[in-house]
């Protein structure tokens, strides 16, 4: 049976703006999210890193963990300092797994996997940390991802990728990473919007099987849904579209 958490950055109206101040107390959503047949959250770092004394304690023993706390920090050397809070914060909630983000440039590769090296070391002896392969960073093409978790050297590491992005080519990575991928950030974007799983019924099909047919056996977090980036966002409206598209998954993976 699949593994679904709700990735609370989906919630944050805030998530791109500048100072990234958040807007909600994700303690006060735990029983919507426990009731609706979550099993976890991926905590975006704001929603800890940003609240008060009083949010993070009801956070440390909310009715559900925090599976993932989702870092931005930095892997430059000059972000040494962001890369330390996150690994108190990561301590200080218990979470299982920290996902991050390197940077883009070429050039500073040797710096963001020793850097990455090094904050391994700052965090829990058992917290898995889930490098994001993400456009706009070195981690996009799988050849180049499969050389860097190699450099890291360690089953500690582990892969999220996005299946159900148009331009995301499972087979490449799969080929590439196999057994190293064991997180999904669910959204589907296409034609330059977000959009409900349903509305697009044989890509996701099509990417449900090609995840079977790998072995995939990992956790889905739902990222992003219809609705993201609006002007206006409404939290309730993406939370249901979130669960519409946890349903839709649920099904596709069990009859696919």
């Amino acid at each position: 049976m699949a593994t679904f958490i709700i990735n609370t950055v989906l919630l944050e109206k805030n998530r791109w703006e500048p100072g990234r101040v958040p807007t909600i107390k994700v303690s006060e959503w735990m029983k919507d999210f426990r009731r609706d047949g979550f099993s976890g959250v991926e905590l975006w770092e704001n929603h800890a890193l940003k609240a008060s004394e009083e949010e993070t304690r009801q956070l440390k023993n909310a009715i559900l963990p925090v599976d993932v706390f989702n870092s931005y920090a930095g892997f430059e050397d000059e972000k040494e300092q962001e890369r330390k809070e996150t690994a108190e914060m990561v301590r200080k909630l218990g979470a299982s797994n920290v996902k991050f983000n390197i940077g883009a440039d070429e050039n500073k590769r040797d710096t963001y996997v020793k850097n990455v090296l090094e904050w391994k070391e700052q965090l829990p002896s058992g917290c898995m940390l889930l490098c994001e392969c993400h456009s706009g960073t070195l981690m996009e093409d799988p050849q180049t991802a499969a050389q860097v978790f190699n450099e890291w050297g360690s089953n500690q590491f582990g892969a999220i990728l996005h299946p159900f992005h148009a331009h995301t080519d499972l087979d490449s990575w799969f080929a590439h990473l196999g057994s190293t991928i064991v997180h999904a950030h669910v959204s589907l974007y296409a034609d330059g919007a977000f959009q409900l799983l349903e509305e697009q019924p044989e890509l996701v099909k099509e990417r449900v099987r090609k995840l079977k047919k790998a072995g995939f056996d990992g956790t889905y977090s739902m990222e992003f849904t219809k609705g993201t980036a609006l002007e206006r966002e409404i939290p309730m409206m993406l939370y249901e579209n979130a669960l519409k598209d946890m349903d839709f998954l649920s099904t596709c993976l069990k009859e696919v």
